[in-house]
């Protein structure tokens, strides 16, 4: 019986790790052994009853022995669980192209994995040769995937216009996920609009009865290799067209070594004002023409030809509007030049004596003190003049370059370059002296020896046939802080034995400098959202010791201040040209007294230069505009006043 009980309970304790280390929950095998058990229970009842309790503790012993070493050899390992993957969020497309007339075309974005938890992601459009408002309209928002979900989308509308125009395209991007990756192949896509307009099928015009004109029979010639030829002399080519908007003419005709000709346009209708370009027999450029003569919009040039071959000439529309059926003549004509004798015809424009000046290399040399009258009439056939100037400098001095008696047309504008040609941080220029004065004035306070480059050149480059009555003067003034003594009163010899050798050297003191009167405390405006942001680097005020000469008695000194106001835009903590705050109201006052000494605005660069202060004590800066103060000590301090980039909203209101 003992044997019998052994064997029953290790098949049933080996059926039960079987069953487990399977993973079945079918319980065949333990039902099984139980009903063996109960049939040979009904055969030996007697017989186990009959079995002393010691034999009966022995075999449970043996059972539970033999239970543990075969559960030890037969256990199953655990096995770790893998942590979950970040689903990566990505456009189900690179790319994707829609006819205009479908209303709103959709967008899928897709999660390569199923999430456990909720995953958002951004979505905006950028134009590319669409444009929102007028092509599509502008598409932004965000993307919610609960639990469970791989694919959402979302639409953007396209706008069906009547215009025939070429494919246009949309940029979409996403960006800023939550509880997910951006893919990195396919986290922008770009939607292509097909438009449906015909272009091909001219219809009759309510006026002439005759087909609108769109593509000429000069076409394709939009190049030089595919230049239209034509005869010098010959009949003008007309019903020439510019469509569709930005298309380019290009016509060629035979020229003569040492011939002159005449090229031009003709017979413009509204909505073409013609540009023309010629180009010689190598492809280089030998003159442009816009508009022949004020209030023209045809174009002409006259050249001569410097050897045998092919001349080319490029036409282009600068109205914006849609040019079709409007069309213009193009012509060349050959002709020879008079002989030229003495007479009282005015000579063509030339320009001034400093030409050329247009590069560094060749910048017109001026002095502390000269002035020089200049203009605007370009040289070597190129389109605009812009002068340059050098000016030899020593430290210590503040030199001013203004430009004066500017005539009715001319607007100059000023821009400072450094020894090395560079410009200088922050830029220094001026566009307009002050509001209604169209001359330009700049000051720098030298801080080395070498050149100084002055760069003037016209706010609206001129018409090359005008350009004779863009004219100015051109002045560079220095101004030293120097010293004047003031008469004191004159004291008897001392006595001898007292050290003394005459009487009292006289004090000097510094010329007063005169400004206007303003309110004692600017009224503070609050913008604090603008407010300049606290960082660690890189400090907002930086010395700069220079070699002045120390002041006598009084404790005076001159300072030198400048203040820059920038918008960091880019967060590099750096004042760039794009950058300066323009009109900024800044005032200057003594600190210790609190009396206003210089107030102004900053420049197209953010820049104020106070120039030369003479003070007692330290200065104090006040910008109302930020609710900005800074106190300043020492001899020469440039302030730079950041204002950091904010984050513009996701969604315009």
């Amino acid at each position: 019986m003992l044997q019998y009980l052994l064997c029953n309970s290790a098949l049933f304790i080996i059926s039960y790790r079987i069953s487990a280390t399977c993973g079945l929950l079918a319980p065949v095998p333990i039902v099984w052994v139980a009903h063996q058990g109960k049939n040979m229970e009904r055969n030996y009842r007697h017989r186990i009853i009959r079995l002393s309790s010691g034999v009966s503790v022995a075999a449970l012993a043996v059972i539970l022995f033999v239970a543990a070493q075969f559960g030890a050899s037969t256990s199953p390992s655990v096995q770790a669980l893998a942590p979950a993957a970040v689903p990566v969020v990505s456009f189900l497309s690179n790319s994707s192209t829609f006819n205009e007339n479908v209303g709103s075309a959709t967008v899928i974005v897709t999660l390569d994995v199923t999430s456990t938890s909720q995953v958002t992601v951004e979505y905006i459009s950028i134009d590319g040769t669409a444009t929102a408002g007028q092509d599509y309209q502008f598409a932004s928002g965000v993307l919610t995937f609960t639990p469970g979900i791989k694919q959402q989308n979302f639409s953007v509308t396209i706008v069906n216009d009547t215009t025939a125009e070429a494919r246009e395209t949309i940029n979409l991007v996403l960006r800023n996920p939550v509880n997910a990756v951006l893919s990195p192949d396919k986290s922008t896509s770009v939607l292509e609009i097909q438009d449906n307009d015909p272009t091909a099928t001219p219809t009759a015009t309510a006026t002439s009865g005759a087909p609108p004109v769109y593509v000429d029979v000069y076409e394709p010639n939009n190049a030089l290799s595919s230049a239209y030829a034509y005869s010098a002399n010959a009949a003008n080519l007309c019903s020439a067209t510019l469509w569709p908007i930005g298309d380019e003419d290009y016509f060629k005709f035979w020229g003569r070594a040492g011939s002159s000709y005449r090229i031009f346009t003709s017979n413009l209708v509204a909505g073409i004002d013609t540009s023309m370009t010629v180009y010689n027999t190598t492809g280089a450029v030998m003159a442009s023409n816009d508009d022949f003569e004020a209030g023209s919009r045809r174009s002409e040039l006259e050249i001569t030809a410097s050897a045998d071959g092919y001349y080319y000439a490029r036409i282009v529309n600068q109205d914006p509007t849609d040019p079709a059926n409007k069309t213009y003549c193009f012509g060349a004509a050959e002709f020879t030049k008079p002989t030229p004798t003495a007479t009282n015809t005015p000579e063509p424009p030339t320009g001034d004596d400093c030409e050329y000046n247009s590069t560094f290399a060749t910048a017109c040399l001026i002095g502390v003190g000269e002035t020089k009258s200049l203009n605007f009439v370009p040289s070597y056939g190129s389109q605009q003049d812009t002068d340059i100037f050098k000016l030899w400098m020593k430290p210590g001095i503040e030199y001013t370059c203004e430009t004066l008696s500017l005539s009715s047309v001319n607007d100059t504008n000023i821009i400072l370059y450094d020894a090395n040609t560079n410009p200088f941080n922050p830029p220094i220029g001026n566009d307009d002296k002050a509001p209604g004065d169209l001359g330009s004035k700049v000051s720098y306070f030298s801080t080395y020896t070498g050149w100084l480059y002055v760069m003037v050149g016209p706010v609206s480059p001129p018409p090359v046939s005008l350009a004779e009555l863009y004219t100015y003067d051109l002045a560079c003034t220095a101004l030293v802080a120097t010293s004047t003594p003031t008469a004191t009163p004159t004291f008897p010899p001392l006595p001898p034995g007292t050290g003394g050798t005459g009487g009292a050297a006289a004090t000097p003191t510094m010329t007063p400098v005169a400004f206007p009167t303003f309110p004692p405390t600017p009224t503070p405006i609050d913008l604090s959202q603008f407010s300049p942001q606290a960082t660690a680097t890189p400090p907002a005020v930086r010395f700069q010791p220079l070699a002045t000469a120390t002041p006598v008695g009084g404790g005076q000194h001159s300072s030198e201040l400048r203040i820059t106001l920038y918008y960091d835009n880019n967060d590099n903590f750096q004042a760039e040209a794009h950058e300066g705050i323009v009109d900024v109201a800044v005032a200057l006052y003594d600190n210790a007294t609190g009396q206003l000494l210089q107030f102004g605005h900053t420049n197209d660069s953010g820049l104020l230069n106070f120039g030369s202060i003479e003070t007692i004590g330290a200065l104090r800066v006040e910008v109302p505009f930020l609710s900005y103060s800074q106190i300043v000590v020492g001899t020469s301090s440039h302030i730079l006043v950041r204002v950091a980039a904010q984050p513009l909203p996701v969604i315009v209101p």
